[in-house]
């Protein structure tokens, strides 16, 4: 008996030190940065506060507008996926106040499309290779990214790392009218992060998300089967903070023109 309470207590700290963390773009606090979940309570939202949290990494990372980037990760704890978002904000060191903007969602297989855990360690990087793109309507300057996972399987825990990034002009020349560039900017609306598991309205184990309000670049990359029935609510229980992310606070079809391919399993 003994043995085996020692057998489970080993796996459990593998699969605790094997939780995912953010490769690209590098994370702020890499050398303080762990790989659990944030606090249930939500007292280190945002980014993981804590001495060093903004620790600039070495290299910077350059996004210019309307051009892919890389969102990979290291890990191997993927507790069966879920559901991640993408968000900005201008504050070079984030707080609870701090305004996001989603750029990216992905509903499902995120950050891998498996029934469990990959197989391996706290160094693989074996999770799938994600892409999002600098949208218009971000203006040229410094940001906080950040990358959010709400998991399928498991504790109902919210994660999330930040990394800094510099958005850049993009290839394609901007309109020389000003007067477009204003509608432009004017016209562009991101919707606030989603935030749950840390502020009293809990995900349902065993289903990927579909986030209340997406925003225009939505991903789905797990099984449809799993995915929340449109209409059906997205947490429980009445956030303490965050509660602009919930929207109407119910899934739904982040685009019409995938109905076809994902199913409504009511």
């Amino acid at each position: 008996m003994l043995c085996t309470a020692l057998m489970a207590a080993a796996l459990l700290g593998t699969v605790v030190n094997s939780h995912m963390i953010l490769k690209q773009p590098p994370p702020y606090g890499k050398d303080t940065l762990d790989n659990s979940p944030l606090a249930a309570d939500g007292s280190n939202f945002p980014c993981k506060l804590r001495p060093g949290a903004f620790q600039a990494p070495a290299g910077e990372t350059v996004a210019r507008i309307g051009e892919s980037m890389p969102l990979s990760f290291i890990g191997s704890a993927t507790h069966g996926g879920g559901s991640c978002q993408v968000s900005l904000t201008s504050d070079l060191q984030p707080s609870k106040d701090s305004k996001w903007m989603v750029i990216k969602s992905i509903e499902g297989g995120c950050p891998a499309n498996v029934a469990g855990n990959l197989d391996g360690g706290a160094d693989l990087e074996g999770a799938t290779v994600f892409h999002y793109t600098i949208p218009e309507g971000i203006d040229p300057g410094q940001y906080t990214l950040a990358w959010t996972w709400f998991n399928r399987i498991g504790n109902r825990e919210m994660y999330m790392n930040c990394a800094p990034i510099t958005v850049a002009v993009g290839s394609s020349e901007r309109s020389a009218n000003p007067e477009e560039n204003v509608v432009l900017k004017r016209s562009a609306s991101f919707p606030p992060m989603f935030i749950a598991n840390i502020n009293g309205c809990i995900t349902k184990e065993g289903i990927d998300i579909r986030f209340p309000d997406p925003g225009d670049d939505v991903e789905f990359a797990g099984n449809p089967a799993n995915l929340a029935p449109v209409g059906s609510a997205v947490c429980t229980g009445v956030p303490t903070f965050g509660g602009d992310g919930m929207a109407a606070g119910t899934a739904r079809n982040a685009y019409l023109e995938y109905e076809e391919q994902i199913p409504n399993y009511e």
